[in-house]
């Protein structure tokens, strides 16, 4: 099939004239490419099978259903362009179809592997356990706790009967590029995020189940009337008595987002108070006021499932959790502001990612060392 009747081909699967046979090669074709890896293709038949891709997805989004963070549908022009082994994830720009566009590509002098499983355990008496290199499934007793690695990238505090009541306070912290799972004295269990810390009791003895938190973390807490959970967080504070939220303060954050999954949760500061539903996030703005919205809590929740969730996201906001998840440094050249949607694994190194974002012919990146330069 020469050149010109190939485009004939696809422009007909575009405009929904193509037979259930034409459609079924234009799929096969596709899928090749991507089994080929790296192909290079003239600009015009690759902003055809951008249009393909684009077109498909936006057909998809009409319809309402709950989001598979793997799609197995076609990749199309993410396939041509070999991006993904991983489940076929795409990213494109807000109420813009991929466009032919001579632009600078992409250039990885070296790659950045994803993060993983790391922490570090600050002690009562100051002392630090460094997690990840933890050679032995247990630590020393804090309080009247025992402490113990339940599985790769988890840790668990279990109160010991007839140890002292007296609590003492421990930290976790995970670095750029972390993440860790903490299974609190109560049972409650929590999920941080990269560069995040909680500080917490070794044993809940008082009126309330008090943590602070730095960074974001997502709570599954236990439900107990009679002792709240709270949690400290830049400026605010939420009381919950047993349900499931997310947390998100990160410092360079506009500002401090708690987003509520189940049961009921109570965001207040010195100046105002609010209980949220199932499905609504409050923000807490930098004038200590609070905004309330109704948001997709699996976009929300996504990075503790092992994805990044894009949903109208802005290039900063996107490269802003690219640098958090891979301990890089962001630096921008020229004018980008663009908006994206999308979802893709986070066990992937960075150049997959940023190739996904490349795809939108409307950003390219450059990666020397730690860094990734970001140009139109």
């Amino acid at each position: 099939m020469d050149k010109n009747t190939f485009h004939e081909l696809v422009n007909r699967y575009l405009d929904g004239t193509a037979t259930t046979a034409e459609q079924a090669l234009v799929d096969r074709y596709c899928e090749l490419l991507e089994t080929a890896g790296d192909t290079e293709l003239e600009p015009e038949t690759e902003a055809l099978l951008q249009q393909v891709m684009y077109d498909r997805i936006m057909q998809r989004m009409k319809t309402p259903r709950r989001r598979s963070y793997r799609w197995t549908y076609a990749a199309a022009a993410a396939a041509v362009l070999a991006l993904v082994a991983v489940g076929g994830v795409f990213f494109f720009p807000r109420k813009q179809a991929p466009a032919v566009a001579v632009r600078e590509k992409s250039v990885f002098h070296n790659d950045i592997k994803p993060g993983g499983n790391k922490a570090t355990l600050t002690l009562a008496n100051g002392s630090t356990v460094v997690l990840d290199d933890m050679m032995t499934d247990t630590l020393a007793p804090q309080g009247n706790s025992k402490i113990s690695r339940t599985g790769n990238g988890q840790l668990a505090y279990q109160v010991q009967p007839g140890a002292s009541q007296q609590p003492v306070y421990n930290t976790l912290t995970t670095p750029a590029g972390g993440q860790f799972r903490l299974t609190l004295p109560d049972g409650s269990r929590v999920w941080l995020n990269a560069a995040s810390s909680i500080t917490f009791p070794t044993a809940f003895t008082g009126k309330d189940r008090m943590v602070e938190l730095k960074g974001e973390a997502y709570l599954e807490v236990s439900h107990n009337p009679q002792q709240p959970f709270k949690v400290k967080v830049r400026g605010m504070e939420v009381s919950v008595l047993g349900t499931h939220f997310n947390i998100n303060a990160y410092p360079d954050e506009k500002g401090v987002r708690t987003t509520l999954l189940e049961g009921s949760v109570r965001v207040n500061n010195e100046e105002q108070s609010y209980m949220l539903k199932p499905g609504q996030q409050a923000q807490l703005q930098p004038d200590g006021q609070f905004s309330l919205h109704t948001v997709d809590t699996e976009d929300i929740t996504a990075w503790k499932d092992g994805q990044f969730a894009f949903s109208d996201a802005d290039i900063h906001t996107v490269m802003r959790q690219v640098a958090r998840w891979y301990g890089a440094e962001v630096i921008y050249e020229g004018n980008v502001s663009h908006h994206f949607m999308g979802t893709v694994p986070r066990d992937v190194p960075v150049s997959r990612l940023l190739k996904m974002l490349e795809l939108t012919g409307r950003v390219s990146f450059v990666v020397e060392g730690n860094k990734i330069i970001v140009k139109p």
